[in-house]
């Protein structure tokens, strides 16, 4: 049924469909992230905030590792079903959860050098205790947070994404009200948050594993054991790897951004630095749910040689991202002041936000291109150049960061992000624009048309 529908839908149709569950479940989640940020704010106060602030570079792994197997695997499923193999995709399905198990247990081996990594961010004293407070929780429930992560992708790809965002909202409704009640009722602290998010992340892995094994499921599996298939393992791994490394970088990016605001500023500029994160966040939540909504059509098309479709489907996504991103900067910047209160009111902190929102994002529709990118090239299995993208993200960023607070201090730090996107834009739009062109040749001469 689904290639019928697939075959007959225009791809503007088909964009919306996939693409509005997508963005919905991201934009729940990134208001979810949003909702912590403004408890931890407002109940644990602004070193609160400076502590997650320093602790999020850790956590970025979690997030990585799970959407490197979500979309790794969610494009062998998507792949193999547009090319008319069931068990392959049940196979595809199988490995990529026993690499959700494998990396739950590299996770927590990773995570015992969380003191290290904070203290070379700058963390000491009790900025360095809230942190790991609030990073312990984490380590022995690494499952949870990776597979919440990959497993909604999952779904989408089994062509349920109606379903996968409905649990994805109803996590971000449950840690809401765990939010409050272990930060406000119980006054666990930071520790109370951490648990609201562990929590919640664990009744959309278990909900989501139960569908696999329901008769809903498209892609079912059965009640024997997995199976591993090596070879779809390492394509896994190979294709989404670059998403890993996107994730990595930008905890590294983060991390050295915490170093720098401590060493030319203070906690002050820790707090509105998170705040300002947690802000952009909104904008990267709603790219990446185009991203991912259109991977596993544009896996799909890739699948049916139909790069002409393929070809309209990245245009109009690249068209949409871009002008949200536009729209959210001049809409974050409008007013300011009103957004960053809901964090937090001190008067230092939100005169240093502002500068944050007005300076650091300025180019953040950049970033969300260049995400998009990066999934066009994961989705069609060239992994090797999503790799190369999310590689020069880092390299590309680090002499701007090293160099330019050295003349103007913070203001250098927060405009580093900004320049070395316009960088990375000229060397990513002519990659996929090259990449689209040939594949669409590619099509033709295999038809005979030229």
């Amino acid at each position: 049924m689904t290639v019928v529908i697939a075959q007959r839908e225009s791809v503007f149709r088909l964009f919306w469909r996939y693409t509005f569950p997508s963005v919905l479940a991201m934009l729940v989640s990134g208001i979810y992230v949003i909702i912590d940020g403004i408890f931890i704010g407002q109940f644990v106060g602004e070193q609160g905030l400076a502590a997650i602030g320093v602790a999020y570079p850790l956590m970025t792994f979690f997030t990585g590792v799970g959407l490197m197997i979500g979309i790794g695997g969610g494009a062998i499923i998507s792949y193999k079903r547009g090319t008319g193999d069931p068990q392959g995709a049940v196979r595809a399905l199988s490995t990529s959860l026993l690499l959700l198990l494998l990396a739950a247990l590299v996770t927590v081996f990773y995570m015992e050098f969380a003191s290290v990594f904070l203290t070379l961010q700058g963390a000491s004293g009790t900025l360095l205790q809230m942190s790991l407070d609030y990073i312990s929780v984490f380590q022995y429930t690494a499952l949870s947070a990776i597979a919440s992560a990959a497993l909604p992708l999952l779904i989408r790809n089994d062509d349920s994404p109606n379903f996968a965002t409905v649990i994805m909202i109803a996590g971000a409704l449950l840690n809401v009200v765990l939010n409050y009640c272990l930060l406000v009722l119980l006054d666990m602290g930071i520790t109370g948050a951490a648990w609201a998010t562990v929590l919640s992340m664990t009744a959309v892995c278990l909900v989501a594993l139960k569908y696999f094994y329901s008769a809903r499921a498209t892609i079912a599996l059965n009640r024997t054991a997995l199976v591993f298939d090596r070879d779809d393992g390492a394509k896994i791994i190979a294709i989404g790897s670059s998403v890993l490394v996107m994730h990595l970088y930008a905890g590294f990016v983060i991390a050295i951004h915490n170093a720098l605001f401590v060493q030319y500023g203070n906690n002050i500029s820790l707090s509105a630095y998170a705040i300002v994160g947690y802000l952009m966040s909104l904008y990267y939540m709603l790219a990446e749910g185009i991203g991912g909504g259109i991977q596993p059509l544009l896996s799909y098309f890739q699948g049916r040689a139909q790069m002409h479709k393929i070809r309209q489907l990245v245009k109009l996504a690249v068209y949409i991202t871009i002008g949200l991103g536009i729209g959210f900067y001049l809409l974050l910047n409008a007013w300011p002041t009103l957004y960053i209160q809901w964090f937090n009111s001190e008067i230092e902190v939100v005169e240093k936000s502002i500068n944050g929102l007005r300076y650091h994002l300025i180019g953040m529709f950049i970033d969300g291109f260049i995400a998009l990118a990066s999934v066009y090239f994961m989705a069609l299995q060239k992994a090797k150049i999503a790799l190369f993208i999310s590689l020069a993200n880092i390299v590309i960023q680090l002499p701007f960061l090293y160099i330019l607070p050295q003349y103007w201090g913070e203001f250098g730090i927060w405009i580093a992000l900004p320049l070395s996107n316009i960088v990375m834009l000229v060397l990513v739009a002519p990659l996929l624009w090259r990449d689209l062109k040939r594949g669409e040749r590619s099509v033709l001469s295999a038809s005979g048309a030229v």
